[in-house]
């Protein structure tokens, strides 16, 4: 049996986390951002939907991708922010001996790395999908595709948690079980 679990919002919340990380970046490179606006309109979104309107529009490429950068670099100072899914946590732990685990995310793999190592739990998951790894971000399933492909589960053998609109859209193109993490 497979487990895919999302990280943002399902695995943790990490809403303040990423608001602090971005709204740093952003104002070095003279924009703002509030974390009510960050919550309200750019979580579970990909930076390149979100960052433009807040950057005058249409960025110079090369400056989206600094301040997208600048975030990664400054994700892990911001991670006492970040609270984890106790109760998904005591089920992973319950299934992890029988279980393959793995996280798909559109994240990066330096910040998935950070939290689930600030966490202790890196160990837990045999495989990371983050978004250096597909073509395509979620809507699209490539990434939990390409985790059931890695442990070779079809969708009878895969149960994956998730909890935004984008994300809970690609789990379901797998054909896989499929839970909604509410907010915790």
């Amino acid at each position: 049996m497979l487990i895919c679990v999302d990280l943002d919002g399902t695995l943790f919340d990490t809403v303040a986390v990423n608001a602090a990380s971005y709204r740093a970046a952003l104002n070095e490179a003279g924009f703002t951002i509030t974390d009510d606006y960050y919550a309200q309109y750019c979580d579970g979104g990909h930076y390149k939907t979100f960052l433009p309107p807040l950057m005058g529009g249409d960025p110079d490429p090369a400056l989206l991708e600094q301040v997208h950068d600048r975030k990664k670099e400054l994700y892990g100072s911001c991670l006492a922010a970040a609270r984890k899914n106790e109760a998904l946590f005591a089920l992973l732990e319950r299934l992890r001996p029988t279980c393959d685990l793995a996280v798909v995310t559109t994240g990066s793999r330096r910040n998935v790395t950070e939290i689930l190592e600030a966490f202790g739990c890196r160990d837990w998951f045999g495989l990371l999908v983050t978004s250096e790894d597909v073509t395509r971000n979620k809507p699209d399933p490539e990434g939990y595709r390409k985790a059931m492909a890695h442990f070779g589960a079809d969708a009878a053998h895969t149960i994956i948690f998730e909890d935004s609109p984008t994300g809970l859209a690609a789990a379901r193109a797998t054909g896989a079980a499929v839970f909604k993490v509410e907010k915790f």
